[in-house]
């Protein structure tokens, strides 16, 4: 591989500034000399000093900001920075995550050691206390389907260290953070699906599209991103995230019935 493309890391926001701004700090320190770009999506923050924070990230040479008027949601707020995007390669991040040393690099290795691959996940690890770095273990390597067509966590719960998250592996989904997509893969397939509401399924939504179009999905141990969980969704109210997961299960369920599923993966040698 002669030369590697251009990357666009795209971080939907809503609060939790001072975590995003260390999340940004990360990126810049651990991504070297790859070219890249990052897009936030500000969905209308209000929390005390988010002025200032935003403002000193929108200077950063490495960051372009969009601000919303109001909470878009996770699909809408991607979509936006897609379409200012510049590189060949999307990087999709939540703004609760941190990177390690070499990240970038194992993703788009992986991405282009496959003709046929078309998205490559990381491995996300859910940071503990009162445990060192060697204790962390897996949320997930990506998602598996289960008999009734639902995403479920993969590999979860596994220590950091052990053989069964580091090594590669073809996966049925993808999830929508800690996950590398090529630019011309979007193109053919489309992006997020703003029919979903606030959040939830619609990053399975679209690595089912992928599949269905003939691309496999990859998983790469290499690249490690630490996930402060849920962290970037505490302001949502109970009501709003009750309602924005039932609505997004219906749309699922609608679009994407158990037996076409199962004909993607089968079609796909699962």
């Amino acid at each position: 591989m002669k030369s590697l493309p251009m990357t666009s890391i795209l971080v939907p926001v809503f609060n939790n500034l001072t975590i995003l701004e260390y999340m940004i700090r990360s990126i810049i320190r651990h991504t070297g000399t790859l070219p890249y770009e990052i897009i936030l999506v500000d969905n209308h923050s209000t929390e005390e000093g988010c002025e200032a924070i935003l403002e000193r990230l929108s200077a950063l040479e490495q960051v372009t900001l969009i601000r919303n008027p109001c909470n878009l949601g996770f699909g809408k707020a991607n979509n936006q920075a897609l379409a200012i995007s510049q590189g060949e390669v999307i990087v999709l991040l939540n703004s609760d995550m941190f990177v390690n040393q070499r990240w970038l690099l194992p993703l788009m290795r992986r991405l282009y050691h496959h003709p046929d691959c078309g998205a490559v996940q990381g491995k996300i690890i859910l940071p503990k206390e009162r445990h060192t770095p060697e204790g962390w273990t897996t949320q997930t390597v990506g998602s598996c389907f289960d008999e009734q067509g639902f995403p479920q966590y993969q590999l979860a719960n596994v220590p950091r260290e052990d053989s069964l998250v580091n090594q590669p592996m073809r996966l049925q989904a993808f999830m929508g953070t800690g996950v590398a997509i090529k630019r011309s893969v979007i193109e053919q397939v489309g992006f997020f699906d703003e029919s979903y509401d606030l959040v939830f399924l619609e990053d399975t939504d679209l690595s089912l599209r992928i599949s269905q179009a003939g691309y496999e999905i990859w998983y790469e141990p290499m690249a490690e991103f630490f996930h402060l969980h849920s962290a970037s969704m505490p302001h949502l109210s109970k009501e709003e995230y009750d309602r924005s997961r039932q609505s997004n299960i219906n749309l699922f369920q609608k679009k994407w019935p158990t037996p076409l599923i199962q004909e993607i993966l089968q079609r796909q040698g699962w």
